[in-house]
């Protein structure tokens, strides 16, 4: 037992040691030093995570294409507020490294439960070494299709990870493509919105609307917005299950307020797709044995601080909005943000668009999002920045939007640019390498 505090005690000093140079010395990555310490560790030691990992009584991965940090960050958060004890990557870091660099840094002996969202294409890698007792399912969408294949492939190889595993399975019961891996798993639960609760402006982006068991044309009850919704196979007999927890009301005031299994949470988050990240870490709380009072603490006041539908004001009352967006479904949620604004109100986007590793080579994927959308709303300008800005800029001009488009590669030129222009409401959209640059220019930008 002392072998194992002081193994665990000296990879602690070791991540602090190294995260401290890098924050200090930074600009070697622009995740904050977060996977190099790991990766440091696991040089010294290929079975670090293992060894860090064996005090756990929970470890929960938190996994899916769109709104797992925000989940994770969430479940993290409400956990904390209640004085629990725990390890979470809420700096976004989901891969290998990042994950041994949270744990190594934030473990001590009086840490039972682990947070981590995971990459979904890096489940297989961190399952070497790392069984979770449960996992949250938020949704399957095309993303990075040149690192992840495409959607069945992703969840073929998730299936292979965690069949015949003693792991309980949380699973968005609206999509089709979760509920595949409703064959494994122990005792799983699901979540899922009630029909007829709000028009989300489904813009016909569609991953599948087909029986992943047999390939017949699922039969559609209800669509929410792309194949999530309330389905059955006439053929095979695959369907959505009821849920375990589910939403039966919304309200959008502009922040969310939302009915759960007869229970009224309020919220500082924006965003009505948000609604289903708040339900995936209700249900997950659940599991973990919280009564609704003690979610309602965090619920009530977590506030994003990572770029998601994070909200900006500078000294004129002008809005700032920051919403990352890599994958078409995720820009179809940014573009529809100002679907409800005022005619009245002023209207500028900064779209920020970067092909690093971490995004994903292929941008291909702007063509499949809707930016028809734009069309009915009172759009000023739109500036594209980013390393593929000009490629940002040609996709628009194939959707015939009246408006001027500036094409501004530096971010830091690009913001100064758009706050120039003295919108009412200015959106801010980056993928993922183009984030944290953006919303430190931001905030720069607005002193």
């Amino acid at each position: 037992m002392q072998t194992k505090i002081k193994r665990r005690s000296m990879y602690n000093i070791i991540c602090k040691i190294v995260a401290i140079f890098i924050r200090i010395s930074c600009k070697c990555i622009n995740k904050k030093g977060t996977d190099l310490p790991g990766k440091i560790l696991r040089k010294i030691d290929k079975n670090v995570l293992k060894k860090l990992s064996k005090n756990f009584d929970e470890i929960i991965f938190i996994t899916g294409t769109n709104g797992k940090t925000t989940t994770s960050n969430l479940i993290g958060y409400s956990l904390k507020k209640i004085g629990k004890k725990i390890v979470n990557n809420y700096e976004g870091a989901n891969m290998l490294d990042g994950i041994i660099t949270s744990i190594a840094i934030q473990n001590t002996s009086k840490t039972k439960i682990a947070i981590l969202e995971v990459d979904e294409g890096s489940i297989k890698k961190i399952m070497n070494f790392i069984i979770p007792t449960k996992i949250v399912f938020n949704n399957f969408f095309r993303d990075q299709i040149d690192r992840f294949g495409e959607i069945d492939v992703l969840i073929s190889t998730i299936s292979e990870q965690i069949k015949n595993k003693d792991i309980q399975l949380i699973l968005n019961t609206d999509d089709p493509f979760v509920m595949r891996l409703d064959k494994h798993g122990k005792n799983n639960k699901y979540f899922g919105l009630e029909e007829n609760l709000y028009d989300f402006n489904d813009t016909g982006i569609t991953e599948s609307k087909f029986c992943p068991v047999c390939s017949n044309k699922l039969n559609y009850k209800f669509i929410h917005y792309s194949q999530l919704g309330i389905y059955n196979c006439l053929k095979c007999g695959f369907k959505r299950k009821n849920p375990n927890y589910s939403v039966s009301k919304i309200d959008l005031n502009p922040e969310i307020n939302i009915l759960i299994n007869k229970t009224k949470f309020h919220t500082k988050m924006l965003g009505v797709f948000n609604v289903y990240n708040i339900l995936a870490a209700y249900s997950l709380l659940k599991q973990l044995e919280l009564s609704d009072n003690e979610i309602e603490i965090g619920f009530s006041s977590y506030v994003s601080l990572n770029g998601r539908m994070e909200i900006f004001e500078d000294k004129n009352n002008l809005k700032y909005i920051i919403n990352l967006a890599k994958n078409p479904a995720g820009m179809n949620v940014s573009l529809s943000i100002a679907n409800n604004v005022k005619n009245d109100l002023s209207i500028s986007y900064l779209l920020i668009l970067n092909d690093n590793y971490a995004d994903g080579l292929d941008i291909s994927w702007i063509w499949d999002a809707d930016f028809e959308i734009l069309k009915n709303q009172n759009i000023k300008n739109i500036i594209c920045s980013g390393k593929r800005a000009k490629e940002l800029a040609l996709r628009l001009k194939y959707t015939d939007i009246k408006v001027k488009i500036y094409v501004e590669e530096d971010i830091k030129s690009a913001i100064y640019l758009l706050k120039n222009n003295n919108s009412n409401l200015n959106i801010i959209i980056p993928n993922y390498t183009a984030l944290i640059k953006t919303k430190k220019e931001v905030e720069r930008e607005l002193k």
